[in-house]
C-alpha cells in the first residue's frame, strides 16, 4: 500500500486507447477452447466426480451448443499506441472468458455488460469495458460443422445396438476433419464474408426449434454466436462506456443509426480518484458488516478471493473497497476477474485481490485455496 494520487504519465489524456471486436473467425472456424475444457475437468474433481468423466478434449456427450469455442480478436483500432501497446491475447481472454457460446432461435439471449482490469508489469493499469451479444451465423462451414458434431452427439448418447454406430462415428469425425462441413474453414472453397451485426437472438417462435433442448438442425433452426465490443480507456468512465457500447451496439443494428453523443471529463492531479463505479452497489452486495471485513483485509494487505456467478459483481466489489483506500492505492496483485486458464495465481506469495467466477450449483466449500487466502462472502 502506498500514497500517492492517480497518474498515467506523460500519456495524452484520451476517453479510450483501444475499441476492439472479438468473436468468431469465420476464416479458421469453430476451434475447440482447451483452457475451458480443463477447467471443467478442475471443477468436476473439485465437486467430487471423477476427474476422468469430465471434459478432456472433444466431449461427444455434451451438446455442442453448449460446449466453448475459442475465440479471436477480430479487429481493434488503433493498430497500436506508443505508451499502451494492444495485448491482443490479454484482450481477447479477458473480453471472453469462457470462450465462445452458441444458440438457436429456442434460446433467449440478451447482450451482457461486464468489465476487467489489465494490469502491466509498472503498476500501471487498463480499464476494458465489453459488451456482448448475439449474433446470427451466416457462414455456411460453420453451420455444418456445427450440424456435424450435433450428429456425432447424437451417435454418441444411442444405445450401443451394434458394430454401426462405430462406424458411423468413424464417419463423421472423418467429414468433419476432411473438408465440407470441417470447422476449419479452409477446406471447401472460398470463406464467407463476416457475418453482420445482428440483434439479440429473438424469443423462440411458436412450435419452436430443435435448439431450446440443446439440439440443432441447420435446416430449420438459425445459428447465433457470441460477439463482444470492447473499449480499453486510460481511467475507470465504467458509466460513460457502458452507455457509449450500449448506443453503438442499438446504432449497429437499427435500420437508421442514432446519434451518438460523447462527452468525457478527467480529473486534474490535484483532485479526488475518479470512482464510476457506484459504492452504493458494492455496500447492496455485500452488506456494511462484510465490506468492512474486505476493507480491513485490504488494508492490512492480505490474499483476497472475490467469489460470484457475476462478472460485474466482481468489478463492481473490487473497484469499490479499492477507491475506499484513498489516499493510499493497491500496490500489489489485482485480477478482478481471474480467467479460468490462470487459477495457478492463487498459489502467489504474495498479497492480491483477485476475482473468480463460480459456476451455478459450485459448493465453495470444495474450492482449494491457499492457507493465507481470506476468501470473502460470494457476490
Amino acid at each position: 500500500m502506498s500514497g500517492s494520487t492517480a497518474g498515467t504519465g506523460a500519456a495524452p489524456c484520451r476517453f479510450a486507447h483501444y475499441f476492439a471486436i472479438c468473436g468468431l473467425d469465420t476464416e479458421t472456424g469453430l476451434e475447440a477452447d482447451e483452457l475451458a475444457a480443463l477447467y471443467q475437468w478442475l471443477e468436476a474433481d473439485l465437486r467430487g466426480n471423477e476427474p476422468d468423466s469430465a471434459t478432456k478434449g472433444e466431449n461427444f456427450d455434451q451438446s455442442p451448443l453448449r460446449r466453448t469455442f475459442k475465440s479471436k480478436i477480430l479487429a481493434h483500432y488503433p493498430e497500436t499506441v506508443e505508451w499502451n501497446p494492444f495485448d491482443q491475447d490479454a484482450v481477447n481472454m479477458l473480453c471472453m472468458p469462457r470462450g465462445l457460446s452458441f444458440c438457436t432461435q429456442a434460446d433467449r439471449r440478451e447482450p451482457v455488460f461486464h468489465s476487467f482490469i489489465i494490469t502491466r508489469e509498472d503498476g500501471s493499469r487498463s480499464y476494458g469495458f465489453v459488451q456482448t451479444f448475439y449474433e446470427e451465423v451466416t457462414s455456411g462451414p460453420v453451420r455444418a460443422a456445427m450440424q456435424t458434431l450435433h450428429h456425432m452427439h447424437q451417435a454418441e448418447r444411442a444405445p450401443p445396438s451394434s458394430s454401426s454406430s462405430s462406424s458411423s462415428m468413424d464417419s463423421l469425425a472423418s467429414s468433419l476433419e476432411d473438408g465440407g462441413g470441417g470447422g476449419g474453414g479452409g477446406g471447401g472453397g472460398g470463406v464467407d464474408p463476416p457475418p453482420s451485426l445482428a440483434a439479440p437472438c429473438p424469443a423462440p417462435p411458436s412450435g419452436g426449434g430443435g435448439g431450446g433442448g440443446g439440439g440443432y438442425d441447420a435446416s430449420r433452426d438459425t445459428l447465433y454466436v457470441t460477439k463482444a465490443l470492447c473499449l480499453l480507456a486510460p481511467v475507470p468512465f465504467m458509466t460513460a462506456c457502458r452507455r457509449f457500447l450500449a448506443q453503438l451496439l442499438r446504432a449497429v443494428t437499427a435500420p437508421e443509426p442514432p446519434p451518438l453523443p460523447l462527452e468525457s471529463y478527467r480529473p486534474g492531479p490535484g483532485e479526488l480518484p475518479l470512482a464510476d463505479y457506484p459504492l452504493g452497489d458494492a455496500f447492496a452486495l455485500l452488506g456494511v458488516e462484510n465490506l468492512l471485513q474486505l476493507y480491513t483485509c485490504t488494508l492490512l494487505e492480505m490474499q483476497l478471493l472475490l467469489y460470484s456467478q457475476d462478472y460485474q459483481r466482481l468489478m463492481t466489489v473490487a473497484e469499490g473497497v479499492t477507491s475506499l483506500l484513498f489516499p493510499f492505492q493497491w500496490q500489489h496483485v489485482y485480477v478482478p476477474i481471474l480467467p479460468p486458464s490462470l487459477l495457478h495465481f492463487l498459489d502467489a506469495p504474495v498479497p492480491y485481490l483477485m476475482g473468480l467466477q463460480s459456476r451455478e450449483g459450485a459448493d465453495r466449500s470444495k474450492l482449494e485455496l491457499p492457507q493465507e487466502a481470506q476468501p470473502v462472502v460470494p457476490v
